[in-house]
């Protein structure tokens, strides 16, 4: 009997797919229109206090960078679902959400006092996708997790890398701004996993029967091995 290709996927998790969801029919609807301007962050927080705006701008890409769903569909996906699956639904959009907000009021708090900070919009999911691979390498440590099949690498070293390329890759284009909420959100997130660590929910993740083993982003060494991903 033939094998699908997706049956080595992991299971999207609920709040991460619709994280994503809503990321998407939001920027597909809105980021074109007048009202995108008020939900995205950016002058109107400085010049109408629009505090709001830290919050609804998790969910609205600006007009112009809806790439960025691309990025929240593969981490959500493959490395948030991770720990959606320990910790349940409920504590996992509070962990990825909270950080998210809180960068983007530190970039507004920032624009009081710099106007150039929100001289363009700024929305979309990417703190709260950063959140989700700092809580990934800090959950999972030493662990050793397999990408695809390839060379094992230390969860944490895996986090890292991808945690400083999300970081830098606005600082390359010379947009100094666009990083802030992400350098804020990862702090937050770093100090929530490390209060968080020890409270996983749902216990071991075993293997299905009749399964074939997952070839994308998994734990094959994990640090503590009631914490085995699959």
């Amino acid at each position: 009997m033939a094998t699908s290709i997706l049956s080595g996927l992991p299971r999207f998790q609920r709040g991460g797919f619709w994280l994503f969801v809503v990321a998407l029919i939001a920027s597909a609807l809105l980021a074109d229109q007048p009202i995108a301007a008020d939900l995205t962050l950016g002058r109107p927080f400085a010049e109408r206090l629009a505090l709001w705006q830290p919050l609804s701008a998790i969910a609205l890409f600006p007009n112009g960078t809806l790439s960025g769903l691309i990025g929240t569909l593969l981490l959500q996906w493959f490395v948030g679902s991770h720990l959606e699956a320990l910790w349940g639904t409920r504590r996992y959009l509070t962990f990825v959400l909270a950080p998210a907000a809180f960068g983007y009021l530190v970039l507004g708090l920032v624009g009081l006092g710099v106007p150039v900070a929100l001289a363009l919009p700024h929305g979309g999911t990417a703190p709260a996708d950063l959140a989700a691979v700092i809580g990934f390498g800090v959950l999972f440590g030493r662990s050793q997790v397999q990408l695809f099949g390839a060379l094992p690498i230390a969860a944490r070293t895996f986090a890292a890398v991808l945690a400083g390329v999300l970081v830098a890759a606005p600082l390359l284009r010379g947009n100094w701004p666009e990083a802030v909420p992400l350098a804020a959100a990862g702090a937050l997130a770093w100090l929530l996993a490390r209060r968080w660590r020890g409270s996983a929910v749902s216990g071991k993740v075993a293997p299905r029967a009749n399964k074939p083993r997952p070839r994308h982003l998994r734990v094959v060494k994990p640090e503590r091995p009631n914490k085995l991903l699959n």
